[in-house]
């Protein structure tokens, strides 16, 4: 039976603690390639998580000229009036629309509407 260096009762010194602290946070980071910062705060990691909440996101409105927003989207600004304006409930709404579909509303008060383009507020900032 072969013996460790160590045992339960040796002592670890401030410096081996140190070490073991850093490897737990660094087990617990996710580390981008990129950058080399954790992508929980790096640009990379940022525009993943845009790109993921943007492409399960449902629950479009569509404005009377015919742009897409995410709900609680601030440009439209405090008048909640929304009876000219539709919901798009479709699959991928928001990156179809990024690629050039026009979309036609799924529910709303008129049920005319197409959207055509999507709010450039809520493609920098949102979903909301």
């Amino acid at each position: 039976m072969s013996r460790s260096r160590f045992s339960l009762d040796t002592p670890i010194t401030w410096d081996a603690r140190l070490l073991l602290l850093i490897r737990a946070i660094m087990k617990a980071m996710a580390h981008c390639d990129l950058c080399e910062m954790d992508r929980a705060f790096c640009e990379h990691g940022l525009a993943e998580r845009r790109r993921n909440a943007t492409a399960t996101a449902t629950g479009l409105l569509i404005s009377p000229s015919g742009i897409a927003h995410f709900a609680g989207c601030p440009h439209k600004g405090d008048h909640q009036d929304y009876r000219k304006w539709d919901e798009l409930n479709a699959p991928r709404a928001w990156e179809r629309l990024g690629n050039g579909e026009q979309l036609r509303a799924t529910g709303g008060q008129s049920l005319g509407l197409t959207a055509t383009d999507r709010c450039k507020d809520c493609d920098s900032h949102g979903p909301w």
